[in-house]
């Protein structure tokens, strides 16, 4: 064999062995890069309703660097398990994500996360949730992978999402603890003053109108899709095999009623728990739910309508031996207690004011002993509710499935717009403690057309948003026009080039909103913008302007006039003299221009008639305001443009200390121009009112 060949041959034999190396090392990698290919694929939805994102696994020694919302998707890449995390989440997901134009690349908690590669990991379920939103599904997967046993059906509401917000928000539908943030209570008309800064309670003292923002949060069955929340869409028929003593007792301690007995109709003692399984088995109730409910209304600790014995300072009343255990007819007023008490002492009325004794009967009324009242309201709700439709919590309070459909958003048990939310807590709390969170539980979920793309998330308690102000003022001085809280437009004022300093005073319509721009104020001549700025709790604001006129050189350096002055006002102008009148007494000198506005600062028709307090207003070439005069007509004291009784009424209280006078109104009383405002000058008005001498302008 020649040399050649011996070479070539060597280099073929390299060749060879070097493809067979690398395609086991491309075996030997292949699940590697399976595993990459997968991470690289890895998409999940946060089905919390927020989670923080830390720079590193765990909770000790990392940073908070983002907030994932209800809803937000990530990109997941692998799962890290820690040993032992004080929060007991061991395991945690690293995952990308972009938010606001920013990328991000942290950890959270993995169980806060549902993967999209679960899709197709049970098909029989997928298909029982086919009849369910997209957006529902990652929550759904979630709950089916920590309870095989629970089945979701889907419930369409009636009418789309937005009417729904719209019915919910009317006023005193939604309420909410007046003790929240503020950025959760509603400020529409009739919920809030934003002249005093007060919301107005539609139950007792302390509920009133829950915001928007609320509402559609707790109105999105997907925000209610944790182990916890989803019991508000339990089914709420009694079932005799799941629903067990045990469970009620559970629930019951801790609370007023735990270890307690009460009497039947019979005389017989038995305990509370007895009580509600007896109602359930009766009127097709849950047990479970019925304690929830009753520790809904009154507490764990009961309240007056369980004490027996009750006095209502607002009507007057003592109400003694009535118990209302599920606070049935204690609709919202001033003292919901007392109207409670009242139908449990006097139940249904007809219409002729008569005691309906028959359907009295039926509900145990009246209900004077605790049992008769558990029993009673038992049935109450049964009927009213549990039987003709609005047989979950979540139904009770929002009514969105009704079988007459004129009832749709109303005939609710509850105005609490969280309290589905927190009754199904109760329920959740006491299956779990009853250890029977593990079997076959039916939920029924409602669905809307026009549902966000996502969950509806709650505002972020922000505070206040009232940056009003309810007083401004300068000492010794009336703005033009009068003050007015929702009127952030310029105010004007005309003060003697004496005086250099003014005190400017506000306060905020929000004891939680700031006020800048006020204290002592030096004027410099010509015109003074002071801007006086409230900021809202929330960091809203808004600048109400004074335009303080402080004109001390010549005003032929602008104009030049045949009226006669004093100071920046200018008089000699007779009643019933029109605008273009008036104007056409001034000539402007060279790159100056005049406007003329009322007192409000608004333009003025041609035609229309001069009144006491109208502006004169000198812009210069750039449009930049440099001069402000007032005109007044002596005896026009109340800025109508008239001489009239009413002038004498104004002048005559100002005289007593009992009414005020705006600067230009003051020049308008001096009727006889000697410098005072007096008897002398309410004299002089009231001839020229009879026409027996005229006023010298």
């Amino acid at each position: 064999m020649s040399r050649k060949m011996k070479h070539t041959s060597k280099r073929a034999f390299v060749r060879v062995c070097a493809t067979a190396l690398s395609c086991v090392l491309l075996l030997a990698m292949l699940p590697l890069m399976r595993r990459a290919l997968a991470d690289d694929t890895q998409y999940a939805t946060v089905i919390v309703d927020s989670c923080n994102v830390r720079n590193k696994a765990g909770t000790v020694n990392t940073t908070v660097i983002g907030v994932l919302r209800s809803g937000g998707r990530v990109h997941v890449y692998d799962v890290v398990t820690l040993s032992n995390d004080p929060s007991g989440y061991n395991k945690w997901c690293h995952v990308k994500y972009s938010s606001n134009g920013q990328q991000f690349d942290g950890y959270v908690v993995d169980e806060f996360l549902a993967k999209d590669a679960d899709i197709n990991s049970d098909p029989a379920f997928e298909t029982e949730i086919s009849g369910f939103p997209d957006s529902y599904k990652p929550y759904l997967r979630s709950l089916h992978a920590k309870h095989p046993m629970w089945h979701f059906k889907p419930v369409q509401a009636l009418k789309s999402f937005d009417d729904t917000v719209a019915l919910q928000t009317r006023l005193g539908v939604s309420l909410i603890e007046n003790s929240v943030n503020d950025a959760w209570k509603s400020t529409e008309p009739g919920a809030y003053n934003w002249q005093t800064g007060t919301f107005t309670p539609y139950d007792g003292s302390s509920w009133v109108n829950a915001s928007a923002s609320v509402v559609k949060h707790y109105l999105d069955p997907r925000n209610m899709l944790s182990e916890d929340m989803i019991f508000q869409f339990l089914n709420l028929s009694y079932d005799e095999s799941t629903q067990k003593i045990e469970s009620v007792k559970g629930m019951l301690n801790g609370t007023f009623m735990q270890d307690k007995t009460i009497i039947t109709g019979a005389g017989t003692y038995i305990s509370y728990e007895q009580a509600f399984m007896s109602a359930a088995g009766n009127f097709n109730a849950n047990p479970i739910f019925l304690a929830a409910k009753v520790l809904q209304e009154v507490s764990a600790s009961g309240s007056n309508s369980t004490s027996g014995n009750y006095y209502s300072t607002y009507y007057k009343k003592q109400y003694t031996n009535l118990y209302n255990y599920f606070n049935v007819g204690a609709s919202s007023s001033p003292d919901p207690v007392a109207k409670g008490l009242a139908f449990a002492r006097d139940g249904y009325v007809n219409a002729d004011g008569s005691i309906n004794t028959a359907k009295n009967a039926t509900y145990y009324l009246p209900w004077n002993t605790p049992y008769k009242s558990i029993l009673g309201g038992s049935r109450f709700i049964a009927d009213s509710y549990l039987n003709i439709g609005q047989n979950t919590i979540y139904q009770m309070k929002f009514n969105i499935n009704p079988s007459d459909g004129s009832q749709y958003c109303n005939h609710q048990y509850m105005t609490n717009i969280r309290g589905a939310a927190s009754e199904g807590k109760k329920m959740y709390n006491a299956y779990s403690k009853a250890n029977i969170l593990n079997t076959e539980i039916s939920f029924s979920i409602p669905v809307y057309s026009g549902l966000p793309s996502s969950p509806c998330v709650l505002a972020s308690p922000s505070g206040n948003p009232n940056a009003y102000l309810s007083e401004l003022s300068v000492s010794g001085y009336l703005l033009t026009p009068e003050f007015d809280t929702m009127n952030c437009t310029d105010y004007y004022l005309v003060v003697p080039a004496s005086c250099t300093t003014v005190h400017v005073d506000a306060k905020p319509a929000s004891d939680k909103a700031k006020v800048t721009g006020i204290g002592d104020i030096a004027l410099g001549d010509g015109v003074n913008s002071i801007d006086v700025m409230c900021t809202a709790e929330n960091g809203s604001s808004r600048v109400y302007t004074l335009n303080i006129a402080r004109n001390t050189g010549a005003a032929d350096g602008y104009f030049t006039t045949s009226l006669p002055s004093t100071e920046n006002f200018y008089g000699g102008i007779e009643p019933g003299t029109t605008v273009a009148a008036a104007k056409a007494l001034f000539t402007m000198a060279d790159g100056y221009t005049l406007t003329y506005v009322n007192m409000n600062g608004q333009g003025k028709d041609d035609a229309a008639a001069i009144c006491t307090g109208d502006l004169i207003q000198v812009e210069d070439a750039s449009g930049s305001v440099v001069y402000i005069g007032a005109l007044f007509i002596r005896g026009d004291a109340n800025c109508d443009g008239k001489i009239s009784s009413a002038d004498l009424t104004l002048i005559s209280r100002y005289i007593l200390g009992e009414g005020t006078l705006s600067a230009s109104g003051m020049q308008g009383a001096d009727a006889n121009n000697d410098g005072k405002i007096n008897a002398a000058d309410l004299t002089l008005i009231s001839r020229h009112i009879l026409q027996l001498n005229k006023i010298t302008q």
